[in-house]
């Protein structure tokens, strides 16, 4: 008895690895599998709105903003996947609010898709907003203006979404699920001498909407990456304007970027850059 009950503890030591490895790996192929269905949405969408990209939202920058006067591009592209559920990863177990599990208090009537506002604010995927849909302001009030996807030459090697994370806790572990825009590492290009801002902005005030200026050098801030996050282990999934979907390391999103604090750094080698495909 004794020797069996040593045989099973061995063999399970040896096995228990496998089946997370396992389960890891099949968790990571589901969560490429939704990413793919977020770029088919996207691509529907294009067709449909004059090639131009969702905006970010409705009421960019609003103090208090709720599902009767704003809408995500998550919710924009909703209409295409049908199910909410391939917005969210499936390694992501962090603790989400309470009132994502039920409809919002602030309901449309009419509205079918009202109810997932507040859901699609902590999405899984984060929209590269800043180069396909930048928010600036003008004036008074923050403008968002989608890019046309024509001004867009290398479509296979734009980042179009990234897996996200919304906050992190002291010790640096996700939580409260994602977020639904990620923020380059880099703003500025070096050409003939001069140094230009590569966001594609229509006035020269150059102010953009962003929770935190760039990546945050913090290792344990949900900012480290621009809001993106490894979600499967050193690995985190994202999708590119071509529709396709790949999974590649935090260090990938900075290729290219010399990064440093508060977007000063420059783009260096604009061939590895994955967020600006100019």
């Amino acid at each position: 008895m004794l020797v069996c009950i040593a045989v099973i503890a061995v063999l399970a030591a040896l096995l228990f690895p496998v089946f997370r490895e396992a389960r890891a790996s099949a968790l990571e192929t589901s969560c490429l599998s939704r990413q793919r269905q977020i770029s088919l949405a996207n691509s529907l969408y294009l067709d449909d709105y004059d090639d131009r990209f969702t905006p970010v939202n409705y009421t960019p920058g609003a103090a208090n903003p709720d599902s009767r006067t704003d809408r995500t591009w998550v919710q924009l592209l909703l209409p295409y996947v049908r199910t909410f559920s391939v917005f969210q990863c499936p390694q992501d177990e962090s603790q989400r609010r309470e009132d994502e599990a039920s409809f919002d208090k602030d309901l449309v009537p009419g509205d079918t898709y009202s109810r997932f506002y507040s859901a699609s604010r902590r999405t899984n995927a984060g929209l590269n907003y800043l180069y396909l849909s930048p928010v600036e302001w003008r004036g008074l009030e923050w403008v968002v203006t989608p890019r046309a996807i024509s001004g867009i030459e290398d479509k296979g090697r734009m980042i179009l979404t990234a897996d996200s994370v919304w906050d992190r806790d002291s010790r640096g572990a996700p939580r409260g699920g994602g977020h639904f825009m990620v923020i380059p590492p880099c703003r500025y290009r070096i050409r003939n001498g001069f140094r230009f801002d590569t966001f594609p902005l229509t006035e020269t005030n150059g102010v953009v909407l962003a929770a935190s200026q760039g990546w945050d050098s913090n290792p344990n801030s949900a900012l480290r990456y621009g809001g993106a996050w490894p979600w499967h282990g050193e690995r985190m999934t994202v999708t590119y304007v071509d529709g396709s979907a790949r999974s590649i390391t935090p260090r990938a999103l900075a290729e290219g970027c010399e990064v440093e604090k508060g977007w000063e750094g420059t783009i260096a080698d604009s061939s590895k850059y994955l967020w600006d495909a100019l």
